[in-house]
């Protein structure tokens, strides 16, 4: 049992590096939304995406570790949490103290990636909506070539398709 509740709070303690590694890119995404740098949302993204699936691979091994931590404890792998781990630890305060200070950093971390995201998100959709403002402007205002029945583009006389039939 105690390798497990070791393996476990590595695993706690290596997920919450890799999502602070996401915050200063999700920042730096904010910046590249506001100065609608497309060139660095794309490097962004790149980057977002290994960590991803570091944190994933890191969440996968969670799992299994706390499945483990469960059936040893007799508990239901589905409805066990990091703080009913923490509460059969009461006989050994040291590794109690090192999984609830883990959790505490990892929610914490989370919790801030999670208003970075919100906030990007937010940025993001503002962005879609000025653009579709912009285009629906454009297309009300008479700037597009279409006569009104929209069947042909105005002042140009109807040309055959690419291919002549008669040939």
């Amino acid at each position: 049992m105690a390798s497990l509740m070791e393996e476990l709070i590595q695993t706690l303690d290596a997920e919450e590096k890799c999502y602070s590694q996401l915050i200063p890119i999700e920042e730096e995404k904010t910046r590249a939304i506001i100065a609608n740098d497309l060139e660095t949302l794309q490097d962004i993204t790149v980057r977002e995406h290994d960590l991803v699936d570091e944190t994933s691979a890191l969440e996968n091994k969670r799992e299994r570790v706390a499945i483990d931590i469960a059936t040893v404890l007799g508990r239901d792998p589905k409805t066990i949490t990091l703080e009913q781990i923490a509460s059969v630890l009461k006989n050994q305060p040291a590794d109690q103290k090192k999984l609830q200070e883990v959790h505490d950093r990892l929610r914490r971390t989370v919790s801030r990636l999670q208003e970075l995201n919100n906030q990007n998100k937010q940025l993001l959709k503002e962005a879609i909506d000025m653009v579709e403002y912009n285009m629906s402007t454009r297309m009300s205002s008479g700037s597009s070539n279409y006569s009104s029945d929209a069947s042909e583009v105005a002042g140009m006389a109807p040309q055959h398709g690419m291919f002549d039939a008669k040939q």
